[in-house]
This record gives C-alpha cells, sequence and structure tokens, in this order.
C-alpha cells in the first residue's frame, strides 16, 4: 500500500513537474515571439522611416529658392543688336564651362535666321549680377537649335558652369525649374513638371524673340526648315519670349534641356513648353567647340507616315512605315536607288503620291514613323555610316544598302522644286494619247502657285483606267528640256539636280493636245514636309 502510495505521489509529482515545464516552455515562446515582433516592427518602421527620407531626399535636393541661388550666377541673357531692328533680338543662355563658353538657342544669336548677319561685336552676355561681356559665335547647329558663344576677355573671371543630368532618366512627373529672362525680366524662375517626352517640333530659324513687342504681335515659331528635331521635352513650366535658351533644370539642379519653343497661338505661355534634351546638348556642344559645326547624317526622302486611310489604299494589312513620296535628287537614297511615289491619290481631300517605298524597319530597328527613323539616326549613326533600309516595294520585302550623307543646310543644296506630280510614259498612255513614241513625263498634276502653275503648265483632267491604274491624262507632256531630250522622270530630275539651282530658269519641251510647245519654268526649292 506504501508502495501504491509512493507511486501515487510520484506520478502526481511527474505530473506537476510536466506541467511547470509545459507552462515555463510556453511563457519563454511567448516572450520570444513577442521580442521577436517588436524587433519586426520596429525594424519595418525603421526601413519606412528610411525610404520615407531617401524619397525626400530623390525628389527634392533642394528647396526651391536654394535651387534658385545655387544656379542663378551661372543663367545669363543674351542681346543681340543691329542696325535692323528685325534682326535684333534678346535670349538666355547658360555657362558650359570655367573657360568662358556659353551655350543658348541657334536662334537666339542667328539675326534673320543667318548666322552670317552676326559679328563678335553685336553679341553680349549680362549675368545677373550686372557684369556684361561681349561675346563672339562659336558654332551652332540650326538642326537641333544650338549654339555656342565664347565670352571675351573674362580676365579669369571665377565662373560657375552647370551640371547635366541624364535626359534619358526623365518621367512625366518628374518636377522642373526654367530659368532665363522672359520678355526682359532677368534672373526669372518658373516651376513645373515634365509633361511629355520624346515630342518631335520643327528645326527652326526664326528671328529672335523681342521682350518689347506686344504679346499679341509675337509670333510662334514657324519652320523654316523641313527638317525636325527629335526626343524634345515637353514641360508646363511657364516659357516665354526671352526664355529661350536657358535651362530646364531638375530639382538637383542640374540641367535636363535648353528652353527653346512653346506652342501657341499669342506668342505667350499656353502651358505647352518645349526643351532640347540634355543628352543631345552633350552630344552636340563639344563638337560644335571643336569644330564650329555639326553634321548630321541624312538619306535625302520627303515622305509620310502610313495611316490607316493610306494602308487601305495600298491593301496593306498594317499601319506602320514612312511613305516614301519623293527622294532627292543625288542623295544617299537615290543613289541606293530608294523609290519615290509615281501616281497621286486622293486620300481624304489631300492629293498624295503614291507608289513609293515604305520604309519598315533601319537596321532591323522597327519604323512605324518618321520619328523612329529620326532617332535612330541621331543618336545611334553618323555621317558616312551604312545602314540598311528595310521596305516594302509593291507589297514585297526588299532590303537596301545606303550610305548616309551629310543634311544640307542651304537653299542651294535643297531638291529643286518645279511643282508637278507625273508619271513615265508607257506604250499603253502613249497609245491612249495617240503618241508615236512612249518617252516623255506625263504631266497629271500641278500645285497651286507652284513654278509650273506660274508658268502655265496644264495637268491631268480626264481620267482612264489605264491597266487597272487610274491615271488623268489631257495634261503635258514633257519631252524636254533646254533642248535635250527627257525620257523619263528620272532622267529630269537628274539633269535638274546636276546643272541647275534655286532661281534658275529651264525651258521645258511639251507636247500639249499634240502640239509642240516651249515653256520657261524659274525653279524654287521645295517646300517643308517630313523629310530625312
Amino acid at each position: 500500500m506504501f508502495d501504491m502510495f509512493s507511486a501515487q505521489i510520484e506520478c502526481k509529482a511527474l505530473t506537476i513537474t510536466k506541467s511547470r515545464s509545459f507552462i515555463i516552455f510556453s511563457v519563454f515562446t511567448l516572450v520570444s515571439f513577442l521580442f521577436l515582433l517588436s524587433t519586426f516592427s520596429t525594424s519595418a518602421l525603421a526601413q519606412n522611416n528610411l525610404n520615407q527620407n531617401k524619397t525626400i531626399v530623390t525628389l527634392a535636393d533642394f528647396s526651391l529658392p536654394d535651387l534658385f541661388d545655387k544656379v542663378k550666377g551661372s543663367v545669363v541673357q543674351i542681346t543681340v543688336t543691329s542696325k535692323d531692328v528685325l534682326a535684333s533680338g534678346l535670349g538666355s543662355g547658360f555657362v558650359y564651362d570655367n573657360i568662358g563658353h556659353i551655350i543658348t538657342n541657334n536662334h537666339v544669336v542667328t539675326a534673320g535666321g543667318n548666322t552670317n548677319n552676326v559679328s563678335s561685336g553685336n553679341v553680349s552676355v549680362t549675368f545677373l549680377n550686372g557684369k556684361i561681356y561681349q561675346a563672339k559665335v562659336v558654332g551652332t547647329d540650326p538642326f537641333s537649335d544650338i549654339a555656342v558663344l565664347q565670352l571675351q576677355k573674362i580676365n579669369n573671371e571665377s565662373l560657375v558652369p552647370l551640371k547635366f543630368g541624364n535626359s534619358s532618366n526623365l518621367r512625366i512627373g518628374n518636377h522642373v525649374v526654367a530659368i532665363g529672362n522672359p520678355f526682359g525680366l532677368s534672373g526669372s524662375m518658373t516651376e513645373g513638371i515634365i509633361s511629355g517626352l520624346g515630342r518631335l517640333i520643327p528645326a527652326t530659324s526664326q528671328t529672335p524673340e523681342f521682350p518689347d513687342l506686344n504679346p499679341n504681335q509675337q509670333i510662334v515659331p514657324i519652320p523654316q526648315s523641313s527638317f525636325s528635331i527629335p526626343e524634345i521635352i515637353q514641360t508646363d513650366a511657364a516659357i516665354n519670349p526671352g526664355n529661350s535658351g536657358g535651362p530646364l533644370l531638375d530639382l538637383r539642379g542640374e540641367v535636363v534641356g535648353m528652353n527653346t519653343a512653346i506652342f501657341s497661338t499669342t506668342g505667350v505661355y499656353s502651358g505647352i513648353g518645349f526643351a532640347v534634351p540634355s543628352n543631345t546638348i552633350k552630344k552636340i556642344v563639344p563638337i560644335l567647340i571643336e569644330q564650329h559645326s555639326y553634321k548630321h547624317p541624312w538619306i535625302g526622302i520627303s515622305g509620310t507616315d502610313v495611316t490607316p486611310e493610306i494602308a487601305s489604299a495600298l491593301k496593306m494589312n498594317q499601319t506602320t512605315g514612312f511613305l516614301v513620296i519623293d527622294v532627292t535628287p543625288g542623295s544617299p537614297a537615290a543613289k541606293a536607288g530608294l523609290r519615290g511615289g509615281d501616281r497621286e491619290t486622293d486620300i481624304n481631300g489631300r492629293k498624295i503620291k503614291l507608289g513609293g517605298d515604305i520604309i519598315t524597319a533601319v537596321d532591323s530597328q522597327s519604323v512605324s514613323k518618321i520619328d523612329d527613323i529620326l532617332v535612330y539616326l541621331e543618336e545611334q549613326k553618323n555621317v558616312n555610316d551604312t545602314v540598311n533600309i528595310s521596305v516594302l516595294r509593291d507589297a514585297k520585302p526588299q532590303d537596301i544598302k545606303l550610305t548616309l550623307g551629310e543634311r544640307p543646310t542651304s537653299s542651294q543644296n535643297q531638291p529643286l522644286w518645279i511643282g508637278i506630280s507625273g508619271t513615265d510614259v508607257t506604250p499603253e498612255i502613249a497609245s491612249a494619247l495617240k503618241m508615236n513614241q512612249s518617252k516623255g513625263i506625263l504631266v497629271v498634276g500641278v500645285v497651286a502657285d507652284s513654278p509650273a502653275d506660274r508658268a502655265g503648265i496644264k495637268g491631268g483632267y480626264i481620267i482612264r483606267d489605264i491597266n487597272g491604274t487610274k491615271i488623268e491624262l489631257g495634261g503635258d507632256v514633257i519631252i524636254g528640256a533646254d533642248n535635250q531630250t527627257m525620257e523619263n522622270l528620272s532622267q529630269l530630275t537628274n539633269y535638274l539636280s546636276e546643272n541647275k539651282k534655286v532661281g534658275d530658269k529651264v525651258t521645258l519641251d511639251v507636247l500639249r493636245d499634240g502640239q509642240p510647245k516651249e515653256i520657261t519654268v524659274t525653279l524654287a526649292s521645295k517646300p517643308s514636309s517630313p523629310v530625312q
């Protein structure tokens, strides 16, 4: 019995011991869990606070007043004076290096759009502290609207260059500030956001802006060139006449662009401004300093992006690519054999020449519009580089090797223009016209107020179906130029490009209603259209 009692006590003791162990283990586990939870929460909170601090540092290294104080000594006013008031102007600029190079817009320093009108004696640079320096133009590039000045007699003046940021890292919504001299009000700062990226605007050679004009008299920049500047930054920071050439800065005080143009019906701020990206500036400015000009790669074509309406007219399934309408005689495109349009079609009330090559890729880089060609060539290629152009010709894919040339800058180097659309005379056309020979160029259409129109050349007016193609007959047939036989359109364009320039006259031998006639045409430069 004792043994039994003892066993019961031992059993109870064992039970009590196990219970105590369980309680101790449970308490220990709970305390450990609470400790870990506390540590995790504290760590998470600390990490969250760290992330918040990082976000603040990333978005705003400087307050706006501190940012202005940091860069104000590096932003300048550019003044161009001339005996001709229309060739005078005012803009902004900023310090590029500590030896006196200043960056601004080409259109600020090119009086009347002509760099030759600017001399070292009529460009002055004024700093916010009131110091004024004469400057000379070192180099200009109208196709990117960039110009570089060199301060004269700076006498070891301490200059503070602005730092450049990477414009390819910009995102829509990033905060930016614009600093410059709107309407001559020096030291002005406005703020906003990046409201668009990858825009395309015409390269201009406009007259510099005037701060003293009535805003309603200030004209929106009008393209004087048919080329465009790619990868433009759009911002809603207020930009007005006089801001051109000034820096567009991020909140770290780094240049991400240069203010260059506005979209407006009045010539003053309306919420949309444009800036040349910093990466473009960084690429072009060193070459302007060293060589005084910049060579842009060039193909030598003009055309239009393929729209659903054009695709439908061409019976295409895709609505991407660039339709070649014209090929510049003597250009890389002409030498490589690219084809322009040969038949004019009315698409939504607009006359468009179809039948030309459709560019679908350049070096295997897909092309959906002209922007794709411009951006690729500007960022990746140089003059004399070879590219592979993928095209659709008569609905069949074809690759064409092409060596890039230098983009022409003067009107003499631009394609000559008569102002006609035409097609080579084929045996079928000759038969319809009751001609004895199938040579010459049938004038299908004449552009209003063109050289051909002013000279009295006549286009077609009788629509006939020839081998499934609608062709307007009844127009003049060009069979010669300056007493030389012209068998086709290619021969005529080559003759003009090799022997004529803008302003020259050419005497065309034509057949009108079967009767020979001579018509003298004064050649002009081709008007603007999307080109590369």
